[in-house]
């Protein structure tokens, strides 16, 4: 019976989906034009190393050589998007973790001083909080932290994360989360779980009631990325996504809404973790070109047409969770449309409400 209902829900939401869908493709405005002048959220990969070695992650395969972007990069990434109207900046790697790179809540606080930079979010597997101080990180000016963890039970954090941090990490996320409810004004902090065992179980846990007064927002990841073969086999409770079967006939909409500074000053036209080994999605460099440039550039544009040509290139090809078709007709695009013809105008524009629950503030 349960298996039953859950089927009729999909069918339902499925169903709903596709008539949410078919009504805005009829209602005017529907605009690619906004897109392709320049990005909506720019990514900065402070570092590709971590201090984990996660399962469902492939930062261990990953050929790149491990480094931290110098500030010569930080700066010129900045300045450029500043110029084209600046937005929303997220500091989640594509693999590694932020908090490694010792000048982050300096530089935190500099994006924080400019007018053109909005919202600002970061994740983080919490190893680090206590060596630039919680308070700290917290009056930087983040708009949102998430924390990646697999949830507070030792012998799971060891066999999901594969860390012996676990006790470090859970006296971090106590204090972050005490002296956030105590601000005026506090940080949207999400707990993102990663568990190989049921979520009841995982909310029951002891070393998690002490934190349940806190209130802080839950999101359970039970679906993980193949990220292109790395990943072939995870722990009980925990599932691969399913290989897709449709051929991709659009480009995705992450070649339309954002741009990734990795840590060396390259420029990645996508910062999902299974694009750690992709020269593929790589449309040029922040030292030697203007982000601008990158943006309208042949590089890009390739790439955006391998999807149709029968030219995509293997990582791109062989996606099995981040996937997205560009949607520009939808409300949410079309929001997106016209905060980026309101920044290139010259206005500086603010959110006001609390950033999503999700990865990317996108």
């Amino acid at each position: 019976m349960k298996r039953y209902s859950q089927l009729t829900k999909r069918v339902v939401n499925g169903v709903r989906r596709r008539l949410h869908d078919a009504f805005w493709r009829t209602v005017p405005g529907a605009d690619a034009g906004a897109f392709e002048s320049r990005p909506f959220y720019l990514v900065l990969e402070f570092t590709n190393l971590c201090n984990a070695n996660c399962i469902f992650c492939p930062y261990s395969q990953q050929t790149r050589p491990h480094e931290q972007m110098s500030e010569q990069i930080f700066k010129k990434a900045v300045e450029d998007y500043v110029a084209l109207g600046g937005g929303s900046i997220e500091l989640t790697p594509t693999v590694g973790d932020p908090l490694i790179h010792p000048k982050f809540v300096e530089w935190v606080r500099y994006l924080r001083s400019i007018p053109e930079i909005d919202q600002i979010g970061v994740t983080t597997n919490g190893i680090l909080l206590d060596r630039h101080g919680s308070q700290a990180i917290l009056d930087a000016g983040l708009s949102r932290i998430n924390i990646s963890l697999a949830g507070f039970d030792e012998a799971m954090y060891r066999r999901v994360y594969r860390s012996n941090a676990y006790k470090k990490v859970r006296k971090n996320i106590e204090e972050l989360l005490a002296l956030n409810s105590n601000r005026a004004e506090p940080i949207k902090i999400l707990l993102h779980f990663r568990p190989d065992r049921p979520e009841e179980e995982v909310l029951a846990d002891a070393d998690m009631q002490p934190l349940l007064p806190y209130r802080s927002s839950f999101r359970f990841i039970r679906v993980f990325s193949r990220s292109g073969g790395m990943i072939s086999e995870l722990g009980p409770g925990m599932r691969l996504a399913t290989v897709p079967a449709k051929v991709k006939r659009s480009p995705c909409r992450k070649t339309f809404t954002g741009l990734v500074v990795q840590s060396n000053g390259d420029v990645q036209a996508c910062g999902c973790e299974s694009s750690i080994n992709a020269p593929a999605l790589v449309v040029g460099n922040v030292e030697r070109e203007s982000l601008q440039d990158i943006w309208s550039g042949a590089r890009l544009r390739t790439l955006r047409q391998s999807f149709t040509d029968g030219r995509l290139n293997p990582n791109c090809s062989s996606c099995d969770y981040y996937y997205e078709e560009p949607g520009f007709h939808l409300p949410a695009m079309r929001q997106m449309a016209k905060t980026i013809r309101r920044r290139s105008a010259g206005e500086i524009v603010r959110h006001v409400e609390p950033p999503p629950d999700d990865w990317l503030l996108g």
